[in-house]
């Protein structure tokens, strides 16, 4: 029979693939909303717009602890289990976020990890 620790330690487990999911879910919604807006944006515009950098590209101007606070983010981490992640503080994690969506271009969580996954995979059903 297992002991407690081992029973925990399964429950948590569970919890953690069943947030992964609802979090892939988010990304993918939020991957859609940005798209959206992007080609309501185009018509507006009289030259077409020029394709973003590639993310990759645009965190290269980031320090190793920005890169790391980025990289738990997109894994759908809140500022607390940041600051515990990496023994800083949750207000840190924030003066880091606000930093970091700055130097990427974004004005919040939502929109940075939106733009770290790329545009959604559009499956609509055509053949083109």
């Amino acid at each position: 029979m297992p002991d407690k620790e081992e029973c925990c330690q399964q429950v948590l487990t569970c919890d953690l693939r069943a947030l992964r999911l609802d979090v892939n879910e988010v990304i993918k919604l939020l991957k859609i909303l940005v798209d959206e807006r992007r080609s309501e944006d185009a018509p507006f515009t009289s030259a077409p717009a020029p394709a973003p950098a590639p993310v990759n590209s645009r965190r290269e101007v980031l320090t190793d602890r920005e890169t790391e606070v980025f990289q738990l983010l997109v894994t759908g981490m809140s500022n607390h289990q940041i600051g515990r992640r990496l023994g800083i503080t949750e207000r840190t994690v924030k003066n880091k976020l606000h930093t970091i969506y700055r130097k990427i271009g974004v004005s919040g969580r939502a929109e940075a990890i939106a733009q770290h996954f790329g545009p959604p995979d559009r499956h609509d059903g055509s053949s083109d």
